[in-house]
């Protein structure tokens, strides 16, 4: 008997010896896969659905900055993070699981603070804008940015352009809350963020912010857990991907996402699921 609970005990050690380390940059998605909280986020509800099927390949999860989670992820070490785009570079140096999140694609967000402004950003105002192009014509003001976090191949490469002057590179624990509550406190300018955060506060009368389109940015994005390449995380991700799989077949994947996008962006995804499996 001893021996069955010595070999038993072993075994599991082994497993955990070779899981990866779950990344995250926020306590609360951690609370939910334990069980300690309810979703706030679409990848937080469907990980927690899988989370049973693939808790055996996670030895362990650890809340860091996007800064510390960027640095581990190029070690030697089996390290996953959750909820980032697919890039050109980044698919040449991880792996990537199926969709897990999916938001209306990008918008520039500005305040409105004088006549130019009220001019160049009002309603007749030309869709789609460049970002550099439109955020050099305002060479005061700051657009803002998050710390160690990819906007898309496009994006990435019009903020590239931006100058120094105007740039503000934003770094925090929680980046993505805090974040916001930058851009609503006025202490900057423009940011690019996604029309399901931003909805409550176009339609507050508290703020007085206007949205434009993006040149080169898509109807969706689609966030995905992302993990270096080894061996502990080729047989994590087949794992995943297999759990994914099941949830995208019985349409658990669309009605999840149906709850968290803006209505008009919810009555298309459903043509969009079946390419994400491709």
């Amino acid at each position: 008997m001893i021996r069955l609970i010595f070999v038993s005990l072993l075994l599991v050690a082994f497993s955990r010896v070779n899981a990866t380390t779950l990344l995250l940059d926020s306590q609360q998605t951690v609370d939910v896969l334990v069980s300690k909280s309810s979703p706030k986020i679409m990848s937080e509800e469907l990980l927690s659905l899988v989370y049973p099927q693939i808790e055996s390949s996670i030895s362990n999860m650890q809340v860091l900055s996007h800064k510390r989670i960027e640095r581990l992820l190029n070690s030697d070490e089996a390290f996953c993070t959750t909820n980032r785009l697919k890039t050109t570079e980044r698919k040449s140096k991880y792996l990537f699981s199926h969709a897990i999140d999916v938001y209306s694609g990008l918008k520039l967000y500005a305040h409105k603070k004088n006549d130019l402004y009220l001019e160049t950003l009002s309603d007749s105002a030309e869709q789609p804008v460049a970002l550099h192009n439109f955020v050099s014509r305002f060479k005061h003001d700051i657009f803002a940015i998050i710390a160690n976090y990819s906007y898309g191949d496009v994006l990435d490469e019009e903020i590239s352009k931006v100058d120094e002057s105007q740039l503000y590179v934003f770094e925090s624990k929680d980046p993505f809350e805090d974040f916001i509550h930058l851009f609503l406190s006025k202490r900057v300018q423009f940011i690019v963020t996604y029309p399901e955060v931003m909805h409550e506060y176009m339609n507050s009368v508290d703020h007085d912010i206007v949205e434009r389109d993006l040149k080169g940015e898509k109807p969706y994005r689609f966030g995905h857990v992302m993990c270096n390449k080894n061996e502990e995380n080729q047989a994590f991700m087949i794992s995943l991907n297999n759990a994914l799989r099941q949830l995208y077949v019985k349409g658990v994947f669309t009605k999840i996402a149906s709850k968290y996008l803006l209505p008009e962006q919810a009555e298309g995804i459903e043509s969009i699921v079946p390419t994400l499996l491709e």
